[in-house]
């Protein structure tokens, strides 16, 4: 089942930060820009492992929070990151971008609703905890635009 990662930091996650986790787990890991760079792409010769999208200014803290089920603090951005499966990979490389960014990391299984997987962060060991009561966000395939025309 595919996976959809929130990740709250205090400063924006660049490409270098996804690429630093990425190397940490495993260095031959692949790297892609997707979107003409609004994402990047960290795959394995079998496929897709994750997929990092550019992050967003939180504008409003209230809504985020009511969104993700876990508290957000003004001045945060969120990273969002899909996996095409629950491979330990994959959280891995979130566990470690969460770790370098001093951020936190909210885990949907998609379908379905948040799901907090740490409530500190990821210095802390991961918390398992009931679904949320928050609203699902919908989340979409993570999709590369390659070959595409402007």
């Amino acid at each position: 089942m595919p996976r959809e990662y929130t990740v709250v930091t205090p400063e924006p996650v660049t490409a270098v930060d996804g690429a630093r986790a990425a190397a940490e787990i495993d260095p031959y890991l692949g790297l892609g820009k997707l979107w003409n760079g609004g994402g990047l792409q960290i795959a394995t010769d079998d496929g897709l492992v994750l997929a990092i999208v550019r992050s967003t200014y939180v504008e409003d803290p209230a809504d985020a929070s009511v969104l993700l089920g876990v508290d957000v603090e003004a001045g945060s951005w969120l990273t969002e990151a899909y996996a095409p499966g629950t491979d330990p990979v994959s959280d891995a490389v979130v566990q470690a971008l969460v770790r370098n960014t001093g951020g936190r990391v909210v885990v949907e299984a998609v379908p379905g609703g948040p799901r907090p997987a740490t409530a500190a962060p990821a210095t802390a060991a991961p918390a398992t905890a009931a679904p949320a009561t928050a609203a699902p966000a919908t989340a979409a395939p993570a999709t590369t635009n390659e070959g595409a025309h402007s």
